[in-house]
Formats: structure tokens, sequence, C-alpha cells
């Protein structure tokens, strides 16, 4: 049964009804589910909620983090590691969501997901895919160091130059990706959040700053 309900699914998380409509043939679907658990052919990701696993490689750790806990777009420093923006490799999946802050733990990895408020939520998002072709939401870089920059509540810039020497000497950024970064995002995301308004705005001077 595992490889149909891999060809049906993929790769993709599935949530318990969806499971046991399609092994309703059987007497007892969720002793079935138990099995196909401890084969390792599925995996439960947290409560009524699993994924089939694939022989060779590993499922996307993004694309899980969307389905843990919806709506919730992959952002912080898992994206700017991704993106070259910053040097240091990160192991825990973080994300933004518009619930109260969350952490997941499964056999897959640590996920974190961060409150923003509604208004502030859609702007820089992005379609990113899979090496499978599946699509999840991500923060463009803009939005991801945005995210950032307003998480830390003690951060306390007050001017480009304190700017430019967060980004140069704690966060180690690439200046070269910077320097290209769409304002307007970062623009958007100062004029609706409540955190670090201040700050974001500095970011959008010192990146026009440095194309001069």
């Amino acid at each position: 049964m595992s490889a149909p309900l891999i060809k049906q699914f993929g790769t993709v998380p599935i949530h318990t009804h969806i499971l046991k409509s399609v092994l309703e043939d059987y007497k007892a679907p969720m002793a079935r589910i138990a099995r196909l658990q401890k084969k390792g052919q599925l995996l439960n990701l947290r409560r009524d909620l699993y994924i089939c696993l694939p022989e060779e490689g590993s499922p996307s750790r993004e694309l899980i983090a969307n389905h843990l806990l919806h709506p919730s777009y992959v952002s912080y420093e898992t994206v700017l590691s991704a993106k070259g923006v910053i040097p240091e490799r990160v192991h825990t999946t973080k994300s933004a969501c518009m619930k109260r802050n969350k952490v997941f733990e499964n056999a897959t990895g640590r996920y974190e997901y961060l409150h923003v408020s509604d208004a502030y939520f859609p702007i820089g998002l992005i379609k990113q895919t899979t090496n499978e072709g599946y699509c999840y939401t991500s923060a463009s870089t803009e939005k991801a160091l945005c995210d950032l920059i307003i998480s830390f509540p003690n951060l306390r810039i007050q001017s480009v130059k304190a700017m430019r020497f967060y980004l140069e000497n704690y966060l180690k950024t690439d200046w070269n990706i910077i320097s290209n970064m769409d304002t307007s995002i970062i623009r958007a995301c100062a004029e609706t959040t409540n955190k670090k308004k201040n700050e974001l705005k500095l970011l959008e001077k010192a990146i026009c700053y440095e194309r001069g």
C-alpha cells in the first residue's frame, strides 16, 4: 500500500482523514497507518498530519513547514542562509505566521513559527518549488531580512551607519545581494509593521546609500 500512497501523494503532508479515506477498505485504517509508520514508510509530523517517505532523498522541510501550521511562510535565517545573504548554515526551519508563536519537532527537524500582524503578513511573499515540483510559500530575501530585524525585541539602531555595522558585523551579510534588494518591499514592511519601523526605514536608506 505504501507505493500507491507515495504515488498518489508524493511527499506532500497528508491529514489523517484523507489517509483514512484512502485506506477505507481496511477494517482498521488507523492500525494500518501504525504499521506503515513501523515500516518507515509513513511518518507522523504532528497530530493528524503525516508524510510518505521516499525511498531516496528527504522530503522538503520548507514544504513541511507550510503544512505544519497554516497559513505561514518560510522566512528569517532559513531564507537568508539559503539565498546566501548570510553565511551561517541553519538547522531550524523558521517561518512567520498570524497565530501565536509555535514550535514543532519531529523526525525531519525542528520548526519554529513567529507571529506577525495580519496586515504585515502578505507583503513580499513568493512561491518556491521543491525538487519534486511541489510549491510552497516563502518570504522574498527582502521580506526575510525585515522579518529577522523586527524579531529582535532589544535591537535598537538609530542611524544608517549603525545599520551598516549591524548588517556587516553582526549578520555578516553579502552586500552584493543586499544592494540589489527591492526597497519597495522594505518600505511596505516599514509602513505596515508596528515593530522596528525606524530600523526598517534605516535599512532602506542604507541600501540606497550603498547604491550611490
